[in-house]
């Protein structure tokens, strides 16, 4: 009886500290689209779309990240990367990345939380300012 005070005390305590930690990594990023340094427009190809994405300054970059999702409820999970590009207010292409590989499973009716995966891709230098980024989401192989 007195471990599972001394645990529950123990899970407590730990939720405690994650609960002010984790907003206060947060709270320094800074949203570089709010901001008006950049812009993104979103390209879904296939079954899985992009439903959200943000940019956001990390250490001397930036990174990009967002959730994909499958359009319909049947089948395995679909293999599916994000392409992508920065574009000057010009037009010119000034960088280009992909995510790694990521599974997206089925919709399940009633688990949308599991509906869901995460990417991430991260650039070296902040782009100048009006700069487009352009993502693009693919299932399967390209050129």
């Amino acid at each position: 009886m007195m471990k599972k005070k001394v645990w529950s005390l123990v899970i407590a305590t730990v939720f405690s500290l994650l609960t002010f930690l984790i907003p206060g990594c947060a709270m320094n990023r800074v949203d570089l689209v709010d901001a008006g340094m950049l812009s993104l427009e979103q390209h879904n190809t296939g079954k899985v779309y992009i439903a959200w994405s943000g940019a956001y300054e990390q250490d001397d970059g930036f990174v990009i990240t967002g959730v994909l999702r499958r359009r319909d409820r049947v089948g395995m999970a679909i293999r599916t990367h994000v392409d992508v590009t920065v574009l000057s207010q010009e037009g010119t292409i000034l960088d280009e990345a992909r995510s790694l590989d990521v599974y997206v499973a089925r919709r399940i009716t009633g688990r949308s939380y599991l509906s869901f995966e995460r990417f991430k891709v991260r650039f070296p230098n902040i782009p100048a300012k009006n700069s487009l980024v352009r993502l693009v989401s693919y299932s399967g192989r390209h050129n």
